[in-house]
């Protein structure tokens, strides 16, 4: 999957992502929150079968952090 694609896929999954790009900062997101980390989550299971923790998720920086989070075979 290449980046565009992730993007598009958590744009339609999570409203918050709706105007990102990559390089967005999570943090700088009006409703950036522990209910958007476990759309996040459930986003990862969902789509990718890739179970990912709150931890891991809240340690992101940006949006391509998040990308960074699905496996190899998986991004």
């Amino acid at each position: 999957m290449n980046s565009q694609a992730f993007l598009q896929a958590l744009k339609q999954d999570v409203d918050i992502f709706a105007h990102v790009n990559l390089e967005t900062p999570l943090n700088s997101l009006t409703g950036w929150d522990s209910l958007a980390t476990l759309l996040v989550i459930a986003h990862f299971e969902d789509k990718y079968g890739v179970a990912v923790s709150g931890l891991q998720v809240r340690a992101c920086v940006t949006v391509r952090d998040l990308l960074a989070l699905l496996p190899p075979s998986r991004s």
